[in-house]
């Protein structure tokens, strides 16, 4: 592949243009992750192009999109997967989906995240769209080999070259993860290492390490009773006494997208190396490790800084910042 700018150190834009792509169905930190996005959105730092899901579990564009309503962002576009490579067995998602998303179609009838992904990226300014992976690469690799169509002349990776200015994908566990592979890396091999091969711009990963001491979600009784994100957390940790905390693996991942590095976390150049033969997650993920080589390479790699503690202190603050913007839940 031909040689690319740079971007390290990543400054983000007064207002960065954010496609979040998401598994929002096992986990929980997935809306968290969204309610911090839209907070920042509704401060006007963040503008959200679209939202897609990379696991399409039934009702994931509603649950996806009744959070986006509910924030004020009713019209971002929701796509969806057409596979499901995690296990679409969420303790939340048809909950959330069924009362705030009533007004978006099921997963089966949906729009692909691949036409949202080309629809939206071929209206963006050059050099500009940050997207953001907290999930499995598969919408990513199929944005990557698409071909041409009614939105644009280019291939996926001539429009990613084009108008994306920086991918920051939550993913791999670093230096290397070793004895397990991580999560969302084994939820598609191929898919990953596709895109760590081919991603015509600069990739910034968040590891498992990055989120994995910070917990978060239980400042959420302090967010309205009505919150869909709150409603989430309860229903994950089986908990409404708004105590349950979960991982910030996510959130973590849209903190950096908004504001950078900042004091947060250092950045260190290099690549990743995935092997697909080595090590098993465990009997639903398929067989693969990941490396870190430190060098001059395209891409980077957050490296923890900030106590734990400090962070989990903002985002929490990020996701009681995020409010409702409508009255059709009440």
């Amino acid at each position: 592949m031909e040689s690319m700018k740079k971007v390290f150190p990543y400054l983000p834009d007064k207002i960065v243009p954010i496609i979040l792509d998401t598994d929002m169905d096992a986990d929980v930190d997935d809306t968290g992750a969204l309610a911090v996005l839209c907070s920042y959105a509704q401060e006007g730092r963040a503008k959200i192009l679209a939202t897609v899901g990379s696991c399409n579990s039934g009702c994931a564009v509603k649950c996806i999109g009744g959070i986006n309503a509910y924030y004020g962002f009713p019209n971002v576009p929701v796509g969806i997967s057409p596979h499901c490579p995690s296990s679409g067995q969420s303790l939340y998602q048809s909950i959330i989906a069924e009362k705030y998303g009533k007004d978006y179609p099921d997963d089966k009838s949906a729009r692909s995240a691949l036409e949202v992904y080309r629809e939206v990226l071929s209206s963006a300014e050059d050099n500009s769209v940050v997207i953001t992976v907290i999930g499995a690469l598969n919408n990513l690799h199929d944005l990557l080999k698409s071909e041409s169509d009614k939105y644009s002349p280019l291939n996926g990776i001539e429009l990613v070259k084009q108008k994306v200015k920086l991918c920051i994908i939550m993913g791999g566990r670093f230096p290397e993860s070793s004895p397990n592979g991580e999560y969302n890396i084994c939820l598609d091999v191929d898919a990953a290492y596709y895109v760590v091969h081919n991603c015509p711009v600069s990739i910034l990963w968040s590891g498992h390490e990055i989120g994995a001491e910070i917990f978060t979600g239980n400042m959420r009784n302090d967010m309205e009773p009505d919150d869909p994100v709150r409603l989430a957390y309860d229903l994950y940790g089986k908990d409404t006494t708004g105590t349950y905390a979960r991982q910030s693996w996510d959130l973590t991942t849209i903190l950096f997208a908004v504001e950078g590095a900042g004091d947060y976390w250092d950045i260190q150049t290099g690549s990743v190396e995935i092997n697909t033969s080595r090590h098993i997650l465990s009997a639903d993920c398929e067989p693969a490790y990941n490396k870190w080589i430190q060098g001059e390479g395209k891409d980077a790699r957050l490296v923890p800084k900030m106590a734990p503690q400090e962070i989990a202190d903002i985002l929490n603050k990020r996701m009681i910042m995020a409010k409702r913007k409508t009255n059709m839940f009440l």
